[in-house]
């Protein structure tokens, strides 16, 4: 019988400094190699993607932290894409641990992207373990256009059908599923979504851990150990094995980071001397919270609408929307800093301006309210307009009324100055159809900015006067995480 433990994590996201949020860095790797010094020889650590990108050090200091840990492969996340072929391409040659993905690949060649590699087998133990990676279908959705243009997503399903056969075929005791794939878990236990979807249409795999959403799980589906866990390093997938003559014994727990841990001085150095350089800008007091804000995915929020009029004010436009999922977090009672407010918004795009006509808002709304759409990303956060949302009619009947937040009803022919950010300009969240009628103007204000300028104004936050959302019923597909 041959021991071995599979310690996996994923959507670390670059977030290295420790925080009110965040364990930081030095915790997180120092409670991995606690655990992984048990057994090093008989322990992998794999990584399950969105690694790369930040908004204060993405690229080469994330890299570096990463190899200092030492995982002994990756998968690329959507968001290792955000900032096009060269970063990607960059950070991929200066890893010093495998990255795997064999469903994105390059455009013009077919060909994997550069560095990267669809699977890899390694041997612990005797053991012969293949890994195979793959990334959401929906990563062209996930990036802006230009960025992934250079790229092209591979039905997963279709790509694990073919590999998956020619792995087994060279001879693994253990096959590992590394996705950077959504999986929802209901009350019940039931287990959907784009993973679980998978599972059920490609041969079977002994092992697979998902990533994209937040949430923690460890348990079996159909057979296959399925786990989900780290976010921001707060925690840990520990999977231990017992392998005999082609028999798996398991036991899969999710282990909470430890952020009371002695930190080991490598990985303090490390953390330490990425983040000096912004520390004056972190610490740096804002203005004063009286409450306590929040954010929600799929619902209004107040927090939610003052991130959404702070992005109008600065765009100078009538109307503006945002993604929902590129924020979260909470703001505490009291002083807050520059980290607290920069870090309830997790992309600092430019933002852009266009003209639509209230029409076009009109199918905008609709289109976000769609289950499907909604199912996969969430609501919008908007400002300017008030929206009425019937959700127990049809999908693109939905949508009751908007008015602008002075009453009058939106002309369906009259033209409105919208703002949004570079993502969703271009279609991101599953918009193009809508957003793709337009062009854009950069307005070369950056989200962060128009946060910063808007709070030191105001001396803090001030909740919006008006209920933006009206909504009758709940979402349909709502599997927003918080």
């Amino acid at each position: 019988m041959t021991r071995l433990t599979i310690l996996s994590h994923a959507d670390f996201s670059g977030r290295i400094k420790r925080s009110r949020r965040n364990p930081g860095f030095a915790a997180f790797a120092t409670f991995v190699d606690n655990i992984r010094s048990a057994d090093r020889e008989g322990t992998l650590l794999l990584d399950a993607g969105d690694s790369f990108c930040t908004n204060f050090w993405p690229g080469e200091p994330c890299v570096r932290a990463e190899g200092l840990l030492g995982p002994d492969a990756m998968v690329l996340g959507n968001h290792e894409l955000d900032k096009g072929k060269d970063f990607l391409e960059d950070c991929i040659a200066k890893a010093s641990f495998p990255i795997l993905c064999s469903n994105i690949v390059e455009r013009s060649t077919g060909r994997p992207v550069k560095g990267t590699r669809p699977y890899v087998i390694l041997e612990r133990k005797g053991l012969r373990i293949g890994i195979l990676g793959i990334t959401t279908a929906y990563t062209p959705y996930m990036v802006t256009a230009t960025s992934f243009e250079p790229f092209k997503a591979l039905d997963p399903i279709e790509t694990s059908k073919r590999l998956i056969p020619q792995i087994r075929k060279e001879g693994v005791d253990l096959l590992l599923l590394l996705a950077h794939v959504p999986f929802y878990v209901d009350d019940s236990g039931k287990v959907t979504g784009e993973l679980a979807e998978i599972l059920d249409a490609i041969p079977k795999v002994d092992w697979c851990m998902g990533g994209h959403i937040p949430g923690d799980y460890a348990g079996l589906y159909n057979g296959t150990i399925l786990l989900k866990g780290g976010f921001s390093g707060h925690s840990l997938c520990k999977t231990s094995l017992e392998v005999e003559d082609g028999s798996i014994k398991s036991d899969q727990v999710v282990l909470s980071t430890d952020w009371s841990i002695a930190a080991k001085p490598e990985y303090q150095a490390c953390e330490d001397a990425i983040v000096k350089p912004f520390l004056s800008f972190f610490n740096d007091v804002i203005g004063i919270s009286d409450r306590h804000w929040s954010i929600r995915l799929s619902r209004e929020t107040e927090l939610g609408d003052w991130l959404a009029s702070s992005l109008r004010e600065a765009a100078g436009s009538a109307i503006a929307y945002m993604n929902a999922t590129s924020a979260g977090g909470e703001i505490a009672p009291g002083p807050f800093t520059a980290e607290d407010l920069t870090s309830v918004m997790g992309f600092n795009d430019c933002l852009y301006t266009t003209h639509m006509k209230g029409q076009d808002i009109w199918d905008l709304i609709e289109t976000v309210y769609d289950p499907e759409c909604f199912g996969n990303n969430a609501g919008i956060f908007f400002s300017g307009i008030i929206v009425s949302i019937d959700h127990t009619r049809p999908a693109y009947s939905k949508v009751q009324s908007i008015c602008l937040e002075n009453g009058t009803p939106l002309e369906m022919n009259m033209t409105y100055t919208v703002g949004t950010s570079e993502y969703m300009s271009t279609g991101g969240n599953g918009t193009k159809k809508v957003a793709g009628r337009f062009q854009w103007t950069n307005t070369h204000v950056r989200m962060h900015d128009a946060m910063l300028e808007k709070a030191r104004r105001e001396g803090g936050l001030k909740a919006e006067q008006v209920k933006k959302l009206i909504e009758i019923g709940t979402p349909e597909n709502d599997n927003a995480p918080y």
